[in-house]
């Protein structure tokens, strides 16, 4: 669906599309063997963090992981620096840490400190960087997106999301929980169920209509 918006609103080219499946390939090879190693340490708490367009990668990723788990894994996500505070205190021995990368130059270099100081800190259990180059990076664990440096966020959101979705279901089915019906209680449903659509009210005189 975000293909689709992307290339309906001139977000990106269709050109894009044959570079993006080239690409996706690459990293879908690279992925499968990278999540089930990292699934195989049993992290109990996975962070994703990404800037720009990636935060909203970042969010998908750690509700996925969370649904696909059916809540036995604690998925989180922030932005880059908002992380950098508070939130960082979700960090221990048994937790992956998920760094996506933007390719906005300045925004990146946020993106470097943080890896950098996530390294010294030393309290991860690992942490990962999704990136399109590994050149500007300190050492580490990456996953990258070759020949995608000069690419729109959006593409890096899409080839992010392999990664994501073939994790979750990774972390899923060595959890024992089934990927297509997660909560076993059945007080979550793939499809929303329930859900009143209540009649619209004006806006009050205090409630902005922007």
């Amino acid at each position: 669906m975000l293909l689709a918006a992307a290339l309906a609103f001139g977000v990106l080219e269709y050109a894009t599309v044959t570079q993006l499946a080239r690409v996706g390939g690459t990293v879908m090879a690279a992925a499968h063997p990278l999540a089930q190693r990292l699934a195989s340490q049993r992290y109990e708490r996975v962070v994703y963090l990404g800037s720009n367009a990636l935060r909203g990668l970042a969010a998908e990723a750690a509700l996925k992981l969370l649904e696909l788990t059916d809540g036995r894994t604690v998925a989180v996500s922030d932005s880059v620096l908002g992380f950098r505070h508070g939130p960082k205190t979700i960090i221990n021995d048994r937790t992956l840490v998920v760094v996506a990368l933007t390719n906005d130059r300045y925004a990146r270099a946020y993106d470097r400190d943080l890896l950098a100081e996530l390294e010294r800190d030393g309290r991860a259990g690992t942490v990962l960087a999704l990136t399109s180059t590994g050149d500007d990076l300190p050492a580490g664990e990456r996953l990258q997106f070759d020949g995608m440096e000069h690419a729109n966020d959006t593409v890096l959101v899409l080839l992010g999301a392999l990664f994501a979705q073939i994790y979750a279901l990774r972390q899923s089915l060595l959890l024992g929980v089934t990927p297509d019906r997660p909560n076993a209680a059945g007080v979550v449903n793939r499809v929303v169920q329930g859900v009143t659509i209540h009649r619209w009210q004006p806006a009050g005189r205090d409630v902005p209509r922007g």
